[in-house]
């Protein structure tokens, strides 16, 4: 643990955030374990740019503007807030057709020096940050989730899953569930969920409740 100081001075567009919540994602607990995708070996390039503070699944309270971000946004003090994990450039060919995920300098929350992560109390969207509100209807803890239940979305939309497709999720995690949530809603012909282990595969036979959607595993 270490102390950080709060964000000051304030750039154009950008916003201070108040962190209320967040999640562990596996790459994080990778990242801690010191695996080459994040710190490079003889065959890659280090991702991760230390020192850096963690954290990509959060959501937080919005408490101070830069100028322009609260009308960019449609934010106000006090809102809650999140950020999308990926700061595109806004330059690289693929941010230029909206593909943001392929980000070329791809600047994910508690990596890169340019965007610290959500671990600490308070924390900065950059400018160029894709944000959006979250009604206070929604617990900070559940809010947390956003981040992991759209990358589970992103993976199904990508998969083109049609009426005649058998669709199998393998791994019953947070992310896994997601697509099974998400694969449900596509209707395909058959939907399998699998797991090695039982204890989050077994009560999800007959029927589970995911992120508010009902899936019927056969």
């Amino acid at each position: 643990m270490e102390t950080l100081p709060v964000p000051k001075d304030l750039g154009p567009g950008e916003v201070l955030v108040k962190v209320l919540a967040a999640g562990i994602c596996a790459g994080d607990a990778k990242c801690y374990a010191g695996a080459p995708l994040f710190w490079g070996d003889e065959s890659r390039q280090a991702y991760c740019q230390p020192p850096i503070t963690p954290g990509h699944e959060f959501v937080g309270e919005a408490v101070a503007f830069g100028d322009g971000a609260a009308e960019k946004y449609g934010l106000e003090i006090g809102d809650h807030c999140i950020s999308e994990q990926i700061v595109p450039c806004w330059e690289c060919r693929y941010c230029k057709r909206g593909s943001f995920h392929m980000c070329q300098p791809h600047d994910i929350y508690g990596f890169h020096q340019k965007t610290p992560g959500a671990m600490a109390e308070y924390m900065k969207f950059p400018s160029g940050a894709i944000n959006f509100k979250v009604p206070k209807s929604i617990p900070p803890w559940k809010a947390a989730f956003i981040e992991p239940l759209a990358c589970s979305i992103h993976g199904v939309e990508r998969g083109d899953i049609q009426f005649n497709h058998v669709v199998v999720v393998s791994g019953c995690g947070p992310l896994g569930l997601g697509m099974v949530a998400a694969a449900r809603q596509k209707n395909p012909a058959k939907l399998i969920a699998l797991d090695m282990f039982d204890w989050k595969a077994s009560d999800g036979v007959q029927a589970r409740y995911v992120c508010g959607v009902q899936c019927l595993w056969p």
